[in-house]
């Protein structure tokens, strides 16, 4: 079974992506507009006091006799008597501006460091006017502007964290009926393990998806039935008049009487035989898949019986010009297993079959039977010319390496499950243009 990769990005991670970028662009344009409407209204205060305070300043200067009130400490004062478009400067702070503008304008300006408000009035005569311009430094204003953009920035960095982990957190909560869904599927392995998966019980799409995947999942299992009480009724009711047919092809094939006649009849067994084995395996998958088949376990000499198939098999090896080598383990004392022989030959003839079959020709087959941690190791080890497919895909029911060649996928699916039953291992490995079915079972101990 393939295992299920996982996405890089989850749902999780996209609704805390969304959740983070709704929240900072919201926070953002909050923050500014926030910080904004702050900025107006602390310049809008200290453009009134400033215009305030130069009001008064302004009602306490005199032209005629002339009297300059001093400013505070911190602040600048300039006063100027003007007479038509004639000025003159009556008074000026040391540190005061030099601007032009400021007997232009009429409105709170900034110069240099200062923040300068101008009042203008006419004096006692009514003939001239007096005019007073005051300021105090600019830097309290910008430094609380600047502490409360800080303060802001902070509060948002803040706020997103905490936004991500509360979205991290909250979606995880939201999403864990769902993952458990996708646990409990994923542990289907097999089409036949057709366990419902637990149903939430949150009355919302969740809870849908796993009632709805639960009833795909019986439909499932009753179709994967259906078919395998097939496979088993049919195998049954094919054995007998296959056999039939087989033993009158082979009484005739005796009693003919030209050699056109026995070829016909050779190839019509040929066929029959293919069909027979076809139903066998057919037979065994249901009985694996039923968890039926019967085993008959007895002590076995694996030593000889890899010799007795390697003799039984060698017409097929020599028809592909192929050489077999044969390695026993000459320092174990016995090399014995407890299995069922009929299971047992069944894959190990099956592993010499494949073999032959996707050899190359001219090249050698090898195989070793050596006794490894208290187990017995049969392994065959053969060189291809075709590219090796995924060892994984080669254990799946009705699955065939090369179309081109006899067999219907289940050999070596059949030859796995029995290993399994009988308490050992099958393995098979491709790689460089070698391709290796590795069998271990545990050895009789004396």
């Amino acid at each position: 079974m393939t295992t299920a990769v996982r996405p890089a990005r989850s749902i999780r991670f996209k609704i805390g992506l969304v959740f983070g970028a709704t929240f900072f662009l919201g926070f953002t344009g909050a923050a500014g507009y926030l910080f904004s409407r702050i900025r107006t209204v602390l310049v809008e205060q200290d453009n009134r006091a400033l215009t305030e305070r130069a009001s008064r300043l302004s009602d306490r200067t005199s032209a005629y006799p002339l009297v300059i009130p001093l400013p505070d400490r911190g602040e600048v004062m300039a006063l100027w008597l003007a007479s038509g478009s004639v000025r003159k400067r009556l008074y000026q702070s040391p540190r005061f501006p030099a601007d032009s503008s400021l007997l232009t304008n009429a409105v709170v300006v900034e110069a240099d460091t200062f923040r300068l408000a101008r009042s203008v009035r006419s004096t006692d005569d009514g003939y001239n006017k007096l005019i007073t311009v005051v300021g105090h430094s600019s830097r309290p204003l910008h430094r609380e502007l600047r502490s409360i953009g800080v303060l802001l920035l902070l509060t948002l960095l803040v706020s997103i964290a905490v936004s991500g982990v509360s979205a991290w957190w909250l979606s995880g909560w939201l999403l864990r009926p769902l993952r458990a869904v996708i646990t409990s599927a994923q542990s289907v392995s097999r089409a036949e393990q057709t366990t419902p998966i637990p149903i939430p019980s949150s009355g919302d799409e969740l809870q849908e998806l796993a009632e709805t995947i639960n009833e795909m999942l019986a439909r499932i299992g009753q179709a994967v039935d259906t078919q395998y009480t097939f496979f088993a009724a049919a195998s049954h009711e094919l054995r007998t008049p296959l056999s039939i047919l087989r033993t009158e092809i082979e009484v005739a094939q005796r009693e003919a009487i030209n050699d056109r006649e026995r070829g016909f009849l050779d190839s019509q067994l040929t066929e029959l035989r293919r069909l027979s084995r076809l139903v066998d395996d057919l037979l065994a998958m249901s009985q694996l898949r039923a968890g039926a088949l019967q085993l008959r376990p007895e002590v076995i000499d694996l030593d000889d019986l890899t010799l007795h198939l390697a003799e039984r098999y060698q017409r097929a090896i020599n028809g592909r010009n192929l050489y077999l080598s044969i390695v026993l383990d000459e320092t174990a004392d016995q090399l014995a297993v407890r299995a069922d022989l009929d299971k047992l030959t069944n894959v190990l003839l099956n592993l010499l079959d494949n073999a032959v079959k996707y050899a190359t020709p001219g090249t050698r087959l090898d195989l070793m039977l050596d006794r490894q941690a208290g187990q017995l190791v049969w392994s065959l080890t053969n060189q291809t010319t075709a590219p090796i497919p995924d060892p994984d895909r080669l254990s799946r029911e009705f699955y065939q390496a090369d179309p081109h060649h006899d067999g219907y996928g289940l050999g070596l699916w059949i030859s796995h499950q029995v290993m399994r039953l009988m308490g050992g291992t099958l393995h098979v490995v491709g790689s460089d243009g070698q391709f290796r079915a590795e069998v271990r079972m545990p050895a009789c101990e004396d």
